[in-house]
């Protein structure tokens, strides 16, 4: 199953869209998104939604049933290539519904820029409950070669990249 990964770097800022992982459930999706896209950048929180319940990734896909009133999220593509971003929600009774609020809300002339999922089908990481940031442990390629003076400057730049990194996170 794909899940869609949106990602925050500072509490102010809105989700935006930065790829997809691949797991068999929510919970390992998750996991996976927290590996693969919140390594590297500033992150303080990331939504993960299975991309089969985003409406308008791929066209009219099922976006899950809807039970009277659902509040949706939105997501806004500013700019034609660039990544949808969260620019709010609506709530509305139908797929329909929900894309005309949006429509209106939003103020979008392109349907192909705004993606809407059940805010209900959205799983957040926040960064209370993981740390995020920091670098690659490169230990695993140490006992690559006999000659050791190489290895070693590595496992020292190493070393020195996991502590600076758990200084700006303020581990330290």
């Amino acid at each position: 199953m794909i899940w869609e990964v949106f990602r925050q770097g500072t509490p102010e800022a809105a989700h935006e869209h930065c790829g997809n992982v691949h797991a068999p459930d929510r919970e390992m999706a998750k996991q996976f998104s927290v590996i693969q896209h919140g390594r590297r950048k500033p992150t303080h929180s990331l939504w993960v939604a299975p991309q089969e319940k985003v409406s308008g990734v791929y066209g009219d896909e099922d976006a899950g049933p809807v039970d009277g009133e659902t509040d949706w999220a939105v997501f806004r593509q500013e700019q034609a290539g660039g990544y949808h971003e969260h620019c709010g929600q609506v709530t509305a009774a139908s797929l329909d519904d929900a894309r005309e609020a949006a429509h209106d809300a939003f103020g979008e002339d392109d349907p192909n820029s705004l993606w809407l999922v059940q805010s209900r089908y959205v799983g957040e990481i926040t960064d209370e409950e993981v740390e995020f940031g920091g670098t690659t442990n490169k230990a695993y390629r140490f006992a690559q070669t006999y000659n050791v003076d190489p290895a070693a400057e590595e496992v020292q730049a190493s070393e020195s990249e996991q502590i600076e990194a758990e200084r700006r996170r303020g581990d330290s």
